[in-house]
């Protein structure tokens, strides 16, 4: 089916388009961006207007506090004068201590001479204020003549802002100064109470010195670490005595928000109140106002829908056809079926390509559903159990295989497989932490292992699946595994024969030549004596004794391996093995060198373990030349046990390097070797998750290395 062009002129959406933009837009645009503007501008003014009163209403509840202070110490002078520079220091003390408790601001009151000289001081955070004599006051820098002084501000050890007040003490009759008295002022809880005045719910106030600096803030830690501000705007217009603007005041502060400013300055003392609030919040006001505008525009817009009620009728009624067929299609499932096309304008042209698009899905569906036959069959013959789960580890979907082994599908769905897990195995849990791992599992009475393995997938939907869980049955290839390490085993102990015969042979020579002299001297009819009688026994018994050791580390050795991971000492294997080669050494005359630490833990099996070793131990003997030395060393290394067996044999040739370990292989001469030891050594050093190493250079001997996981009681695994 072919796409039809049609006519330009015949399109909705020009028709459409043109009709809107005549009646409404052009109009409305204008309109609005005019009333816009107009808003924003009277707003801005009117919002810097109100700051502006803000900030002076501060600046003259600053003054007037500073004023009342200054106007409280000079009551005190002018109706104590004499008390404060007499010589009594009981009626001093007890004006300076009243004020102190009458004005809460002051933290400390200073009376000196008229040479700046201290008569007294008196403090509200300290007992007792001891001064030096000829102490001046800690404040100098006023003129003597004023009626009155206030210090440059200066910041406490904890950064509470304070400035010194001094007022002069003049005689009540001769109208002379006779000292001064200066009020340490804190002025902390003043400021807070200022700058604490909520601008909205993100402005701020602020005050700086005649210099500039940060002394009080709605955010004291600014206070705190002295802010610079020396780049704000209003800071700058301040301190260059410029009266302030009304417009024009947008500008970065040292956050990086765009904010508009205003101050106020103080006069006496010089300093100045900052306004600032963000740009965002500040001009709300215009924001509301354009909403009001846009609901006015609405309503002529409404009106503007009502008029095109008549010609969208017209355009939805093919869209409502169009509707009714691809709801009957949904509803019948029949990719097959078609839409009838009533026009030729966009609407036609939809319908035209949904049909197409029709057609296209039902053949991809038809593909889809052959693919999925065959994937279906692929999944049910894999012969593997196979498990979906969501995010949150439950299971929604299971193959046939998995539901044979573990249940019915239905028993499943509402929990857990780990639960699963921990219900069927006997010997362990398989954990979603895991990888890759063997455990063993009792399926229908019947005790089999499985390889569990899981893999991620990208899941978009909590519902979706977002892991795939593998089980493969490899109870075979793990029985087959424990013939080849007990027929291993077997052979090694037939080694150990010639030794372990060696070994009795020796008590079972003294026990014959005992029992022979027995025999002819009762023949003879000599008797020998009950202590004799008593020697020969004990000799007898300790030869037995030692027979009886040799066959008990060979039985020991050779019975059959428990299943599981146990804590073990990785010391006691080494030290059996190496005594059971003894004889093996002696006939090549090897020396054994072992330097060991102890008390070393990981987790396996002793038996295994000590036929690791016993198989390392005896290619070493094999292949070392006669006298010559065998070294073994065992060492912790971080988290790892380092156990190394080094022999100064021939090597092995870069060419069997990689072949080693391989079953069935050996360089050994026919009959001297099955090639089963190294391929056994590294399957039970990793199932103990360890690690083999070979360095071997042909004519200077081999070092085996190997790494096992160190283990204390109490770790976790």
């Amino acid at each position: 089916m072919h796409e039809k062009a049609s006519p330009w002129w015949k399109r909705i959406k020009f028709r459409v388009l043109i009709f809107g933009i005549i009646m409404s837009a052009l109009p409305l645009t204008v309109l609005g961006m005019a009333s816009f503007k107009a808003a924003q501008s009277y707003l801005q003014e009117s919002i810097q207007e109100q700051n502006y009163e803000r900030a002076n209403l501060i600046a003259t509840q600053i003054q007037d506090f500073i004023q009342n202070h200054v106007e409280s110490l000079l009551q005190i002078t002018s109706t104590n004068a004499l008390d404060l520079v007499g010589k009594d220091p009981l009626a001093r003390e007890t004006v300076l201590a009243t004020m102190l408790r009458e004005t809460q601001y002051f933290e400390s009151l200073y009376v000196a001479n008229t040479q700046y000289n201290l008569l007294d001081k008196i403090s509200r955070r300290e007992v007792d204020l001891p001064w030096m004599e000829n102490e001046k006051l800690p404040y100098l820098g006023f003129a003597a003549g004023n009626k009155f002084s206030i210090s440059e501000i200066f910041f406490t050890e904890d950064g509470r802002p304070q400035v010194y007040l001094t007022v002069n003490i003049t005689h009540p009759q001769l109208r002379e100064t006779i000292g001064y008295l200066q009020a340490k002022t804190d002025l902390k809880a003043m400021f807070t109470q200022f700058t604490n005045i909520p601008i909205g719910d993100k402005g701020y106030v602020y005050l700086t010195d005649e210099k500039g600096r940060l002394i009080s803030h709605t955010d004291f830690s600014k206070v705190l670490i002295q802010e610079d501000l020396g780049e704000n705007l209003c800071v700058r217009d301040f301190l260059a005595g410029r009266r302030p603007l009304f417009t024009g005041n947008e500008y970065m502060n040292n956050d990086g928000i765009s904010v508009i400013g205003m101050f106020a300055s103080v006069g006496n003392p010089p300093w100045g109140v900052f306004i600032e609030q963000p740009v965002q919040e500040a001009y709300k006001p215009i924001t509301q106002f354009t909403t009001q505008v846009l609901g006015v525009m609405l309503a002529i817009i409404a009106g503007m829908i009502l008029i095109s009620i008549y010609f969208g009728l017209k355009v939805t009624q093919p869209i409502e056809n169009f509707e009714r067929g691809v709801r009957r299609i949904i509803s019948t499932e029949d990719l097959e079926a078609e839409i009838p096309q009533e026009s030729d304008d966009e609407i036609g042209r939809l319908v035209q390509a949904f049909n197409l698009l029709l057609r296209q899905l039902a053949d991809k569906t038809a593909n889809l559903k052959a693919e999925h036959e065959l994937l279906d069959t692929v999944v049910q013959g894999i012969g593997a159990g196979m498990v979906l789960l969501n995010q949150e580890k439950e299971p929604i979907w299971f193959n046939s295989i998995f539901t044979n082994w573990f249940g019915e599908e239905e028993e499943l769905q509402n929990s857990l497989l780990q639960e699963v897990f921990r219900d069927r195995s006997k010997e362990g849990t398989a954990t979603f932490d895991d990888k890759s791992k063997v455990f063993p599992f009792e399926v229908q009475g019947e005790k089999r292992y499985f390889r569990y393995t899981h893999y991620q997938l990208s899941a978009g939907k909590p519902e979706e699946g977002a892991f795939l869980l593998l089980l493969e049955d490899v109870t075979q290839q793990v029985e087959m595994e424990a013939r080849v390490i007990e027929t291993e085993k077997m052979a090694t102990v037939g080694l150990l024969a010639s030794g372990v015969a060696h070994e009795i042979n020796n008590p079972l020579a003294i026990l014959s030549a005992h029992n022979e002299d027995l025999l002819d001297r009762l023949q003879e009819e000599e008797l020998p004596s009950p202590e004799e009688v008593q020697s020969i026994l004990k000799i007898i018994a300790k030869q037995i004794e030692r027979c009886k050791k040799v066959t008990s580390r060979l039985l020991h050795f050779a019975r059959p391996d428990q299943e599981g991971l146990k804590f073990m000492e990785v010391q006691p294997a080494i030290l059996q093995t190496a005594d059971f080669l003894r004889h093996s050494m002696k006939q090549k005359r090897i020396s054994l060198k072992m330097d060991m630490e102890e008390n070393l833990r990981t987790m396996g099996n002793e038996n295994e373990w000590q036929q690791v070793i016993l198989n390392i131990m005896t290619n070493a003997i094999d292949a070392s030349p006669m006298d010559s030395e065998l070294v073994i060393r065992v060492k912790k290394v971080n988290d790892s046990i380092s156990v190394e067996v080094e022999d100064q044999g021939q090597g092995i040739p870069q060419q069997y390097l990689h072949k080693v370990m391989d079953p069935f292989f050996t360089t050994k001469p026919s009959g001297q070797g099955t090639g089963l030891g190294l391929f056994v050594t590294y399957g039970i050093i990793q199932k103990m998750g360890g690690k083999l190493h070979i360095d071997s250079r042909e004519g200077e001997g081999t070092i085996i290395k190997i790494l096992l996981p160190y283990r204390e009681r109490g770790m976790k695994l």
